[in-house]
């Protein structure tokens, strides 16, 4: 089931909390977990996302968090006792986890409007082009493909593709203060860009039921997947605004 998974790590030499370092330290504690023949690293919807590694004011510590995505146990290196980022050795000082079944997610009320912040810079990627545009249907599409791309073929949870794409006619951008950052892109490429801030998405009043149950499910499921382009890397944390977020009922 998705699952959260939050770090405090040591660090035992001098950490480059790069993209390169991060995207790394995920490939080792989550890749070799894809489906029996299949390969997590090519998979156009790897089964995780993680954001970038934020220091303490110790200066010898970080946080890390992730998302492993499947209705699958968490991968056995993430309970690990010491992780490397780049060439340094991290010792795990605390580990925890916060898991909730799809059925939890789907069961959730429906919702007529969302607002969510963007923790690091979001951006889409299109035909070989970054769109850095906060178009709510990117972002929500964006959710829907992975929340299906982590489900099996024949889960009675897949959210219908013509059925999405009948609800996302009706959705809009209602209110957002987003500014454009960078941080390095990795492979090679010294910056990207993105937004951060926070956003409001809404549903038209004639939006149906299944519309706005749809809505819930996808926007309580963005914490864990993340929105955009290269959620593995870092790109694209999402959280639910409190006091404005669609409850997850209790399990």
């Amino acid at each position: 089931m998705p699952t959260l998974i939050e770090m405090r790590l040591k660090a035992t030499w001098t950490v480059r909390p790069d993209t390169r370092s991060l995207h790394g330290l995920a490939c080792a504690l989550f890749e070799g977990q894809a489906e029996p023949g299949g390969s997590a690293h090519t998979a156009p919807d790897k089964p995780w996302s993680v954001a970038p590694l934020s220091p303490t004011e110790t200066g010898s510590q970080w946080l890390w968090r992730a998302a492993w995505l499947p209705d699958a146990a968490v991968p056995a290196p993430v309970t690990a006792d010491v992780i490397r980022v780049g060439h340094t050795s991290c010792v795990v000082l605390e580990s925890t986890q916060r898991r909730v079944s799809r059925a939890t997610l789907a069961a959730g009320p429906p919702a007529t409007e969302v607002t969510v912040e963007f923790g690091s810079p979001t951006f889409f990627s299109r035909g070989g082009a970054d769109l850095l545009v906060p178009d709510p249907r990117l972002m929500t599409d964006s959710w829907q493909r992975k929340w299906n791309a982590s489900l099996r073929p024949d889960d009675n949870l897949l959210i219908d593709d013509d059925a999405w794409r009948e609800a996302r006619r009706l959705l809009s951008l209602a209110t957002f203060d987003l500014r454009t950052t960078e941080r390095d892109a990795g492979h090679g490429r010294p910056r990207a860009s993105g937004f951060t801030g926070t956003a409001t998405l809404r549903l038209d009043r004639a939006a149906p039921p299944p519309a706005r149950k749809m809505l819930g499910t996808l926007s309580r499921f963005a914490e864990y997947c993340g929105t955009g382009a290269q959620t593995t890397h870092g790109f694209g944390v999402t959280s639910l605004v409190p006091g404005r977020r669609t409850a997850t009922p209790q399990s």
